[in-house]
């Protein structure tokens, strides 16, 4: 459905539009296109793109999130990598697929929310940094990001047809990705199926070393939708995400099984042209596990293989209902969010077959609350924008003293663990309420220059780990506050017909941040701490010569401990990108050369990079609904490593007689020649 409300885009939100999509294209995109939302307004901080304008092919969500101008990726193997926005990961992004959460099965990260995202049947992402908005729920402080398909549109009693078919090979790892999207319907409904298939065998990096990385991933789903009037839309909808022989050199096991299902059920409604209604709601289940012996060879201790096992569980309800009201010289937008998720692990020594630990102990989390925000037009020039929201977070471990079969530990309970690390005792239950606030300005100066302004608090919850992790290695701590995020956002942006360029800066004083370090003991725990993090992002774009365009962008993060001194941990060094690309009507060719400086501000445990220059070449070619397009990323055969990326494991099964290797991080793929072809139809 097409919301009824007209977009209300004020001359300085069509410039950052435009903006945007010149920083679309210098991710390498061969058009140059902004999509923006029908009903929305785009707003300074927000990117939003198809996943297909990227030329090179992306293993999964997070890879091809990282080609973005300040988003940073964790990398633990060939799939399932972590996104970072200004230092912030986990539950600090709203991470959303179609409008609900889907919260990962792994403790340790192996499958976050983007692993779940099949990018070929998306067709939108958009990409807050910081907090733009208030509706996907509490927390967000980082940012947010929306996975998003489209409904599509008939018109007519006939039936409709359309679609894409697709396919990309790379041949560092034989990584061979197929797909199609199909889509029928006439102005009273319509069906859309969709598919994906990736299959991967292990990378090599620079060296020629192989890297414990292979994977296989299907995914696929159904949606039926009805548009009973131009004002209506329900929509019925399941997907399935089936992931098998996942490796991860950057982590002590490997993943021979993951199973999501998603059921999603959406209803919109324009009850006139000054007032419509979203409502989503979506329930998610994810069956996970892990182990080091399906692909791998079980690390020996004494004399004896170390068989474990992990199975796990995390299962999703999200639910939001908002309204959209058109006053006279604003937008307002009010509604409520609930969130609840309980998630269950257990590691198990498949030697013995004893159960070691509770690892999530039969852990709850919810949080509902209400939020408002309001966009005020002052005139063709200025928007004025602010908003609040006010969350009731809660979280329980209901099998905290359900004991183990560990006779290493005497059948030690999570709550000991608790009790032993922290000295907490009884109640194990927590509850909070949540406030954030954003206030934001945006003034056009001129034809070319705009600026804007923002003020925001957001405050997020310990997550399940955080707070109720429970292993003799690694304990959560449950008495854990709220981190709070006191943010400012300053930019400004110029925009002439050849060229433009933005700069964005932001500081971020953080109370009772989430911090993780080892104790005395080499337990891995966690506290609050005072914290700041600060940074700078510059892109930039150059159209001369009539074909010829040089595109750039930089980003630049410090994250300060202000207890301790030092640094935060996974904070990465400055980056950035420089392209040159020579577009015609029909086809496109360039050569980027991505770079790193080095990092040797380090948080605890953490391993100092050496910087690098990393040279892509790419080209794409479109006639009529067919793109074809090639290149060859790392031309040069580069052994190098991002420092965001996990530390390899001592068990993994490359690391050859050097057991100090096992503390360097993972090196990225080598020299990776690719191919990729689509057709719409």
């Amino acid at each position: 459905m097409t919301s009824k409300l007209p977009r209300r885009l004020p001359l300085a939100a069509l410039v950052a539009a435009a903006a945007w999509g010149s920083l679309a294209q210098a991710q390498g995109t061969d058009t140059l296109t902004t999509i923006v939302v029908e009903g929305t307004r785009q707003v300074p901080g927000e990117l939003s793109l198809s996943p297909k304008s990227s030329p090179a092919p992306a293993a999964d969500a997070g890879e091809w999130l990282r080609r973005l101008n300040g988003v940073e990726g964790i990398r633990m193997g060939g799939h399932g990598l972590d996104p970072v926005i200004r230092g912030q990961q986990g539950n600090a992004l709203n991470v959303l697929i179609d409008g609900g959460y889907v919260f990962g099965g792994c403790p340790n990260r192996m499958d976050p929310p983007t692993a779940y995202a099949p990018l070929q049947s998306i067709d939108r992402v958009t990409v807050s940094k910081g907090v733009t908005t208030l509706q996907h729920g509490a927390g967000g402080s980082g940012g947010t990001v929306l996975f998003e398909r489209s409904a599509p549109e008939f018109e007519g009693d006939a039936v409709g047809q359309q679609g894409s078919v697709g396919a990309s090979y790379d041949d560092n790892g034989e990584r061979v990705d197929l797909y199609a999207n199909l889509e029928a319907g006439n102005r009273q409904g319509y069906l859309q199926v969709f598919g994906e298939h990736q299959n991967a065998s292990d990378y090599e990096d620079g060296d020629g070393q192989r890297i414990h990385s292979g994977f296989e991933t299907t995914s696929g789903g159904i949606t039926l939708g009805l548009t009973p009037s131009e004002n209506t839309e329900l929509a019925l909808g399941y997907e399935a995400v089936r992931e098998r022989d996942v490796k991860f050199a950057g982590a002590g096991m490997d993943s021979p099984e993951s199973d999501n299902d998603t059921v999603r059920l959406r209803l919109d409604h324009a009850f006139s042209d000054t007032l419509s209604m979203e409502n989503r709601l979506q329930v998610t289940t994810i069956d996970h596990v892990m182990d080091n012996t399906s692909l791998r060879a079980a690390p020996v201790k004494m004399g004896m293989p170390m068989k474990m096992r992990s199975p796990t569980e995390s299962d999703t309800f999200t639910w939001k209902s908002m309204f959209t009201q058109q006053l006279a010289d604003s937008d307002l937008r009010y509604g409520i969010n609930v969130l609840h998720n309980e998630r269950d692990a257990e590691i198990i020594n498949d030697s013995t077959d004893k159960l070691m630990f509770n690892s999530w102990p039969d852990v709850t989390t919810r949080q509902a609350g209400a939020f408002a925000e309001l966009d005020h037009y002052l005139g063709e020039r200025t928007v004025v924008s602010g908003g609040l929201r006010v969350d009731y977070s809660e979280a329980s471990a209901d099998g905290a003293n359900d004991p183990s079969e560990n006779p290493m530990n005497g059948g030690l309970p999570a709550a000991t663990f608790y009790n032993k690390v922290y000295g907490v005792e009884g109640d194990l239950d927590h509850d909070d309420w949540l406030v954030g606030a954003f206030l934001r300005g945006e003034q056009r100066l001129n034809e070319s220059d705009s600026v804007f302004a923002s003020l925001s608090r957001a405050e997020r919850d310990a997550d399940a780990t955080e707070r109720y992790s429970a292993k003799n290695d690694w304990v959560g701590n449950p008495e854990l506050d709220p981190e709070v995020h006191h943010q400012l956002d300053l930019g400004f942006e110029r925009r002439l017909d050849m060229a433009g360029f933005e700069v964005v800066a932001f500081a971020d004083r953080v109370d009772d941040y989430i911090f993780r370090s080892a104790n005395a003991d080499g337990v891995s725990t966690y506290r609050n701490i005072d914290a700041t993090l600060y940074g700078l992002e510059l892109s930039g774009d150059l159209r001369w010569a009539r074909h010829w365009e040089t595109r750039g962008q930089l980003s630049w993060v410090r994250g300060d401990n202000l207890d301790d001194g030092g640094a935060l941990s996974d904070i990465a060094p400055l980056r950035g990108r420089l392209s040159q690309f020579y577009v015609a009507d029909a086809w496109e060719a360039g050569l980027t050369a991505r770079f790193s400086d080095d990092q040797d501000r380090l948080g605890p445990d953490e391993v100092a990079t050496a910087g690098y220059v990393v040279l892509d070449a790419e080209a794409a070619w479109q006639w009529q609904a067919l793109t074809l397009r090639t290149g060859v990323s790392n031309l040069l055969d580069k052994t190098y490593s991002d420092f965001l990326n996990r530390n390899r494991s001592s068990s993994d099964p490359f690391l050859g007689s050097d057991p100090e290797s096992a503390e360097l991080p993972l090196n990225e793929p080598g020299r990776s020649v690719w191919l990729a072809v689509d057709y719409a139809f």
